[in-house]
């Protein structure tokens, strides 16, 4: 059994030297958590500190969630517009005189 395992094992390090030899790529690294306090704040929407294709959702005065603006089914760029608490293409932020936040 012992024998089996180890090459098992010596196998999977064989897989793995190979997948790295070949340039496959290690996953990505987990980045830190966006600064953004909801306390204080009421419940809602607000701008995302660094991304403005981003926004941050606060809920029960206490907890915050990083929210994605998704791109337009034609694939253009959304933003998070604080003023009608929407993701608006650029185009539209400019139609109802909305500022772009970027």
């Amino acid at each position: 059994m012992n024998k089996i395992l180890t090459s098992l094992a010596l196998s999977g390090i064989a897989v793995l030297a190979a997948a790295s030899a070949a340039g496959a790529q290690q996953p990505a690294a987990l980045q830190d958590p966006v600064p953004f306090s909801c306390e204080g704040r009421a419940d809602g929407n607000y701008p995302h500190p660094s991304n403005p294709t981003k926004f941050m959702a606060c809920v029960a005065q206490e907890y915050a969630y990083e929210q994605n603006c998704f791109p337009t089914q034609q694939g253009e760029t959304t933003y998070y517009v604080a003023s009608a608490d929407a993701c608006l293409t650029a185009a539209e932020a400019r139609e109802q005189s909305l500022p772009i936040p970027f």
